[in-house]
């Protein structure tokens, strides 16, 4: 799993390193997109799997996944997008 992690961050990472140096709005999109998915499998993963995962690893998990939305809850406020406001 941590391998899983460690591709799956430095996908989104690019997207957002890329959204960042040309503000293209598709690639703001795409970039919240994969961090709700990235969210949505992990705890799925955690849920179905976390008998069996090391406690490191779930650890690593929900770390990544608390920073993963911490991160999109900053960009979605630079953006101007109000998310309690839905």
């Amino acid at each position: 799993m941590r391998s899983a992690i460690l591709e799956i961050s430095l996908l989104i990472s690019l997207f957002i390193v890329l959204w960042l140096t040309t503000r293209w709005s598709p690639l703001f999109y795409i970039a919240l997109g994969l961090i709700g998915f990235y969210v949505i499998i992990i705890i799925l993963y955690i849920a179905t799997k976390g008998s069996t995962m090391p406690l490191l690893d779930k650890i690593l998990g929900l770390v990544a996944l608390a920073g993963w939305v911490a991160i999109a809850w900053v960009i979605a406020q630079e953006n101007g997008i109000q998310l309690w406001g839905l």
